[in-house]
């Protein structure tokens, strides 16, 4: 699916340069341009940076 049309950037996109270390939306600005155009894909944008972190597991957690 698009998420950002202006620059055709599509959610698996999004979560696999959030999996690849971009956690926040300035990060894949720099690599997507995702929300630099019209701005109307930011809020999808940073729900989907929240849910992909929360899929990554964090091994620093005390169990």
């Amino acid at each position: 699916m698009y998420v950002c049309v202006c620059y055709g950037v599509t959610d698996k996109q999004i979560k696999q340069a959030v999996e690849q270390g971009a956690m926040d939306l300035k990060s894949l600005q720099a690599q997507l341009n995702v929300g630099k155009q019209c701005g109307k894909c930011v809020r999808d944008t940073l729900e989907m940076i929240a849910a992909t972190k929360d899929m990554i597991p964090n091994y620093y957690e005390v169990a």
